[in-house]
């Protein structure tokens, strides 16, 4: 579908002579993404990526060559890659992230910049990513349990009961905010239909009402990146011109837009704010871990290498979750998951939970099945494979756990999650 005549106007009057080339994009196929999970590091992996070009900006992001279908890979099952538009990678690049910081991804849906940040930070301090439409934060749930992320909080909240929450709690913020998608036309025809001036200011108003949220979330001395997939200025340096009004402590240290016959990818743009002054960091009561449970206890004598391999848990219901260090209370939020989910606290025993296994290094569980890739795609599909272990194990491909299995009566029962199963996916050539 042809894109907007406006929208061609305003390209044409923002790009002038460039004009020309960013056109002749929309004559091309839109490039796609494979960023390798840095948490999951996979050499059997990497061999069979040899040869794809990675991004300038991001040496773990790789272009996928003409053919190639990772989406119906198991690998990306067991959570050792992540398929990003390209460009989209640029923003989190640019907030700063180390180590043992607090970080808000306050837009996160689906999860790619939520796991991209999550890999900067190296399992130490905490991530919250939030996404306040409740069907879109179930798949973000889904992406982060899946690359292995132990110390995230995953939010159906709005911005406004998150700032009230927290206040200015966070060293860094990503606002990856809802836009009108411009950046998106080469592969959305819906993108395209709901284009209008209408939506552009629309998409501006809200904007700016979530930064000015967002700013109540950071310390001072943090750094705040807000980015769009669009192009249109209104939207872009509108919004942070606007939001430099409202809020003088901010300060604008740089910006980028990202166009596609700039950068290899649909396009981004993304501003980087620090804030000065305000409202000092607030002190936020701790979330109060519980005593070993012993039914989990037993459950790690029995299955476990390493136990634990985190600092606390919590029970939340019949369910018994791992907490990152330093986690605060969160009572009064809509909470998917804080931590990682390690299983289902029953009468009498202990059931690990899948995130569990895909959160374990290969050799933390005792027993483990190395599968030839055959034996993953049945796995995923649910089917029952050959025994190779009594009682709880994890099943591995690349070198990393794909998921759950029990040995029992000569057959490893698969315990791969429903809700997952796959029909149609193919070895990875």
């Amino acid at each position: 579908m042809r894109p907007p005549e406006a929208f061609l106007e305003k390209m044409q009057a923002l790009l002038g002579a460039a004009f020309g080339s960013f056109l002749a994009e929309y004559e091309k196929p839109p490039l796609r993404g494979l960023r390798r999970n840095a948490l999951k590091l996979s050499p059997a992996l990497d061999a069979a990526l040899r040869g794809w070009e990675p991004a300038e900006w991001n040496e773990a992001l790789l272009f996928v060559p003409e053919g190639r279908r990772p989406g119906l890979w198991p690998e990306q099952a067991a959570g050792l890659y992540y398929l990003q538009e390209p460009s989209a990678s640029l923003p989190v690049g640019a907030l700063g992230v180390r180590p043992g910081m607090r970080v808000l991804d306050l837009c996160a849906a689906p999860g790619g910049k939520s796991t991209q940040i999550a890999e900067a930070l190296a399992g130490e301090g905490i991530l919250v990513a939030n996404e306040v439409h409740a069907g879109r934060a179930r798949i973000l749930l889904e992406n982060i349990e899946r690359q292995g992320v132990a110390n995230a909080v995953v939010l159906n909240e709005s911005p406004q009961r998150l700032a009230a929450h927290f206040g200015p709690w966070f060293d860094a913020v990503l606002v990856d905010a809802p836009c009108s998608g411009e950046g998106m036309f080469r592969r959305d025809d819906e993108a395209i239909a709901q284009w209008s001036e209408r939506a552009l200011r629309g998409c501006h108003e809200r904007q700016l009402e979530i930064l000015l949220e967002a700013a109540k979330l950071l310390r001072p001395g943090g750094r705040l990146v807000y980015s769009t997939c669009t192009f249109n200025t209104l939207e872009n340096e509108g919004s942070v011109e606007a939001f430099l009004c409202a809020r003088p402590e901010f300060s604008l240290i740089g910006a980028e837009r990202a166009m596609p016959h700039t950068h290899r990818g649909e396009g981004q743009f993304y501003a980087v704010f620090t804030k000065q002054g305000g409202e000092g960091e607030r002190r936020l009561p701790a979330l109060g871990a519980a005593g070993p449970d012993e039914r989990f206890s037993r459950f790690a004598g029995e299955a476990l290498n390493e136990s634990p391999f985190w600092r606390e848990t919590r029970p939340q219901g019949d369910w018994l979750y791992a907490l990152p260090g330093g986690m605060p209370e969160l009572k009064g939020l809509r909470v998917l998951r804080a931590g990682l989910q390690l299983g289902r606290l029953l009468p009498k025993r202990f059931e690990p939970a899948h995130a569990l296994a895909l959160c374990a290094k290969r050799g933390i569980f005792q027993q483990e099945k190395v599968l030839l890739p055959e034996e993953a795609l049945l796995y995923l599909r649910g089917e029952a494979l050959e025994a190779h272990f009594l009682g709880w194990g994890t099943v591995t491909l690349g070198g990393w756990p794909l998921g759950l299995a029990k040995g029992a009566e000569g057959r490893l029962q698969n315990h791969y999650p429903k809700g997952l199963r796959r029909e149609g996916l193919r070895a990875c050539p």
